[in-house]
């Protein structure tokens, strides 16, 4: 969108304005470089970069105006420090500077909390089960085998009453994580409304060249003011340029447009046609890429509190609610009532740590909506550039090694790369979601780490940051 955009922007100019654009064509290089820089890094202030180039073209533009004059370094050190006060390029400036600013930032924002907060969530499995955990678990998956009581199997709600303290610290996340989703929601519906940044970038030729005109209406009347600031400008030797017959003349003298023929129209016309329906295509993508994100993320609300019905829901892990009265309620076979005692969780730094970047993420997000300024800067580009399962910020270390629990159970070994075979169940948006209950050989054996990176994984998939950068 952005190659697209300078590419436009410089077949207009030089159409337009011709060898006096050329010559100073570095100036609008140099902006969109800057333009690029922020989004990519975020190391520059967009506020600053607006005034800075706005800055540069009135200074070049007030010596061409004015080109049959002498200037010094400190007489245009003067000409720049009454710049707000002359407006040269009328509103422009201020609007384009907002525009961009809000429709930039909450594109960024919106693409690095996406990539930082799964870098979080992707911490969770690494999470140790305690002792009684493992107890629990005995108790409920192993007494009742070696008893022969299994009936129909673990009751339904003993199995969920279980996993539940099991993860009581992972669902310490939830409130955070369901107030990050909902803060996506929100700026994605404003990057598909008044923070379009299609509709910011797309047209900045048209916007800058109409401040450009603004400046040479008013052209003769800056002059003027300026040099009541400033001081009587000496004339150049010869004292007038050719075609001008008085100091007046000259300095009223408007950049002449230099329209360029373009040869073989028929061909060009096809070709901006073609070229017209792919920019429109990239404008739909981006659109339909951040609604799809907002569906996928929305089903992850209560992800956390999901889980330990998730777990539960598979005929080889629990018996079906319908069983209750012929399951194995930790004791014997028969009915189980939840006990009125619940451990609480424990402050883990891991959790803290997690929780802390969350509700971090969640105040950038509720500025970049409310348009205002957000810092997120990377440590290099190279973190940034990446896409895929294997990009975002601080992910060129350990995200492709096996995080491994302590001990020597094959089962606790986790490999993201290799859970994609896995045959992923549905994550609903209720707090005790209706799902088919699954049979799979393979479930008994499962443990607890290995069931939250199976029912993490649809959620981690839902990132599609990589993308969005790719189509900027």
């Amino acid at each position: 969108m952005m190659n697209n955009s300078k590419r436009e922007f410089h077949e207009m100019f030089e159409r337009t304005y011709g060898k006096i654009y050329l010559d100073n064509a570095e100036v609008f290089s140099d902006f969109f470089n800057e333009l690029e820089t922020y989004y990519k890094k975020g190391t520059v202030r967009l506020a600053d970069t607006m005034d800075t180039f706005f800055g540069i073209l009135y200074q070049r533009m007030f010596t061409v105006i004015n080109s049959q004059y002498n200037f010094d370094e400190t007489y245009i050190a003067c000409v720049n420090n009454h710049m707000q006060e002359v407006k040269p390029f009328g509103d422009v400036p201020h609007k384009l500077t907002q525009q961009l600013k809000r429709a930039f930032v909450a594109t960024r924002t919106f693409y690095k909390s996406l990539t930082r907060a799964a870098e979080a969530i992707r911490e969770a499995p690494s999470l140790h089960m305690d002792e009684d955990c493992a107890r629990q678990l005995t108790l409920m998956q192993v007494c009742g085998v070696c008893r022969g009581e299994t009936g129909a199997g673990s009751c339904s709600q003993y199995c969920i009453d279980t996993i539940a303290s099991c993860m009581r610290n992972h669902i310490q996340l939830s409130d955070s994580w369901d107030n990050f989703v909902a803060a996506i929601d929100k700026v994605a519906d404003r990057l598909t409304g008044p923070y379009n940044v299609d509709s910011v970038v797309e047209p900045l030729n048209i916007k800058i060249s109409e401040a450009i005109m603004n400046f040479q209406e008013v052209g003769a009347e800056v002059s003027q003011k300026i040099q009541q600031k400033c001081g009587t400008l000496g004339l150049k030797r010869p004292s007038r340029s050719a075609g001008y017959d008085s100091e007046e003349d000259n300095t009223s003298m408007e950049l002449k447009f230099e329209t360029m023929k373009m040869g073989g129209g028929g061909k060009n016309r096809k070709h901006k046609k073609v070229q017209e329906r792919v920019e429109q295509q990239q404008h739909l993508t981006l659109e339909k890429l951040i609604e799809d994100i907002k569906i996928k993320i929305k089903t992850t609300k209560q992800f956390w509190v999901q889980l330990p019905y998730q777990y539960c829901n598979n005929d080889n892990i629990s018996a079906g609610p319908s069983d209750d009265g012929n399951c194995w309620n930790g004791t014997t076979i028969g009915s189980y009532n939840s006990p009125t005692f619940k451990a609480e969780p424990t402050e883990t730094p891991q959790i803290s740590g997690q929780i802390h970047i969350l509700n971090g993420l969640t105040e950038k997000l509720r500025k970049a909506y409310h348009g205002q300024d957000v810092e997120i800067i990377d440590d290099s580009e190279e973190t940034f550039e990446g896409s895929g399962s294997g990009s975002g910020d601080e992910e060129n270390e350990d995200t492709s090694e096996e995080t491994k629990q302590e001990g020597g159970d094959d089962d606790l070994t986790i490999d993201i790369h290799r859970i994609e075979e896995v045959s992923l169940p549905p994550v609903t948006s209720t707090f005790r979601p209706e799902v088919v209950r699954t049979s799979s050989a393979n479930v008994n054996s499962m443990s607890l780490t290995r069931a939250l990176i199976q029912f993490l994984l649809p959620m981690v998939m839902v990132w599609f940051g990589g993308a969005i950068k790719d189509l900027l």
